[in-house]
This record gives C-alpha cells, structure tokens and sequence, in this order.
C-alpha cells in the first residue's frame, strides 16, 4: 500500500507542475502523454476503491477490519482526489492552448489557402483524444461540474454527459472562427469552399468517432439524443447549405448568361448569348479546376450538384435553339465538371 501511494504521488508532483513546462515549450504530443499517464492512474484509484468498499460491504465484517478498511479508503480517497486535481489542471491548461490556437490562426486568403486550416486540426485532434479517453475524461468533467468548476454550456434532455457539452463547445468556437476567416477572401466562392472543407472535415471527424464509441452514449429511446448527435446533424444541414450559397455566388452567374442577352449592337438583329455562355463558362471551369477539395465524397457531392445545375439547362438551350455545333455537347461540359476540385 504505501509503495502505491508513494507512486501516485511521483506521478502526481511534476504533472502539478506541467503547465509551466508546457508554457516553456512542451510539445502537444508531451501534453497529452501526462493527461494520458494522470488519467489511468485515476482511474486505476477509482476501480481499487470501489472494489475495496464492495469486498468488505457487510455487517458482519469485523470491527478490525472495518477500521483497516476505512484507513485504506481514506488514504486512496485522497490520493484519488488529488490525481483527479491534478488530471483536471491539465486538462484544462491543454483546452485553454486549443482555443487560443483557434484565436491566433491566420490564414492566407489566396486560392491556395482553402483546405483544412491549422486550428481545423488541432481542435479535432483533442477531441479525437478526449474521445479515446471519453470514460476517464467524462467522470473527470461530472466530479469538475459537481464542484462548479466546469459548467457545461450545451446539452440535451437525456444528454448525462458532460464531455459531450465539452465537444460541441469546441466545436462549435472553431465552426465561429472558420466562418470569420472565410469572410476574409475576395472571392466569395473560394470563402464557401473553405468552409465546406472544413465543417465537413469536422463533420467526419465527429461522425467516425461517434461509429466507433456508439455504446458510450445514453440512447433510451429513439427519440432520445445527445449533444453530439444534435450537432452532427446540424453540420449536415450546414454544409448542404454552404453547396447551395455556393452554386449561387459561383454557378448562378454563369448559366445567368443564356437568359441575359447584352444589347443589340454594330446594327446585329439577332443575338445568341451562347459566346458569353462559353466564355463564362470556361473562365470559371479553368479556375476552379485548380481549387482543391481533399475529401472524396465531398468533391463528388460539390460535382453532382454543380452538373445538375448547369447542364439540364444548357442542354434545353441547345435543343430549343436548335444549335447544331455548340463549342461543348452537354455530355463534354458534364466530364468538364467531374475534373473540377482536384488542386
């Protein structure tokens, strides 16, 4: 027993002093290293101490004993409380480093700029370890909350998860932030691309931890959901917007074209607005051919919706005009499309 509580409290005494070290450069991967170390040894105290009070839970056990029991629970309660102080600081020293990330990132508002930003991956990589460690970080939280440390600002009715408010905060601060910064590009369709990158890298993060941890939630009924699930579906609805305001300040101007003609000119009776089409038509496919969209089936989706969009209607011009040698066939500005997005 004593050599146990003597390494506790080695574990314990330079994780007390972690954040300086961090302050003074320690590396992320160094952080969560002694947050992982903190929070199995507060786990391992949680299981000893509830095994010991269930093996000696009865009223025959003999006085002696009771007495041994007591001390030994009083003595591993404290060294508990202490780790579970200690998990807490640090914790709460990596998340406050995370969101300041989310405060200083820049981002350059070129074309070049519009993929997955620097504060995109390290908010999703601490929820990815909070998720890996959700039992031990969420009995952490509830103990933080019940002393009115951490007070959760997001939950649900049937929602008994503390970390689940923890992750939709994050979340939710970075998803802010992208929408400032993507107001920072001169283009509006490169800012919408740049938050499609990046909610969407969001949105399948979350999901694929949420697939991979299912039982950890509380789901008594169908109609009872988390935090989490309420903002995963909420990133859907999101992105599927972002398509939509993306086709419009991009697209819509370009098959605008066919039904704008400019004004009679140089004395010409009959004028076909197709040129103007095809011009557009090119300079914009030319551009965006260099964009990049690095998730696969977001690229596919971005696709479809851009091909239902444009050649429908481009194919009903050139049936209805009776245009017999347009400079594109609906079926080569469709292949057109499918190799936009590729950077």
């Amino acid at each position: 027993m004593s050599e146990m509580l003597v390494f506790v409290d080695v574990i314990v005494a330079p994780n007390a002093k972690a954040a300086a070290a961090m302050d003074r450069g320690g590396t992320q991967q160094q952080q969560y290293g002694q947050l992982s170390t903190l929070l199995r040894v507060h786990d391992a105290l949680s299981r000893a101490l509830a095994k010991i009070r269930l093996s000696f839970h009865s009223s025959s056990t003999a006085a002696q004993v009771q007495r041994i029991q007591g001390k030994t629970v009083g003595l591993l309660s404290a060294r508990e409380a202490k780790v579970g102080e200690a998990t807490w600081s640090t914790l709460e020293h990596i998340r406050t480093r995370v969101l300041e990330s989310i405060e200083d990132g820049v981002v350059d508002s070129s074309d070049s700029q519009i993929s997955i930003h620097m504060a995109t991956r390290s908010v999703t990589r601490h929820i990815s370890f909070l998720r890996s460690h959700y039992s031990p970080v969420n009995a952490i939280l509830s103990e933080a909350a019940s002393l009115g440390k951490y007070v959760p600002q997001i939950g649900v009715v049937g929602d008994l998860f503390p970390l689940n408010s923890m992750i939709v905060e994050l979340a939710s601060c970075l998803e802010e932030k992208l929408v400032n910064i993507s107001k920072s590009f001169p283009d509006q369709a490169v800012g919408f691309l740049f938050l499609l990158n990046n909610l969407n890298f969001i949105r399948e993060r979350l999901l694929f931890l949420f697939l991979l941890n299912n039982s950890d939630f509380i789901r008594g009924s169908p109609q009872t959901y988390s935090s989490l699930d309420v903002h995963v579906a909420a990133l859907f609805d999101k992105v599927e917007g972002y398509i939509e305001s993306y086709l419009l300040v991009s697209w819509a101007p370009v098959l605008s074209c066919l039904f704008n003609p400019t004004p009679l000119c140089f004395g010409k009776r009959h004028y076909s607005p197709l040129p103007k089409f095809e011009s557009e038509f090119q300079k914009t496919y030319t551009t965006q051919k260099l964009w990049k969209v690095p998730d696969p089936q977001l690229r596919k989706m971005l696709r479809e919706a851009i091909i239902e969009k444009i050649t429908p209607v481009y194919r009903k011009y050139i049936e209805d005009n009776n245009v017999t040698v347009p400079k594109f066939t609906p079926q080569e500005l469709q292949e057109m499309l499918q190799e936009l997005f590729e950077g």
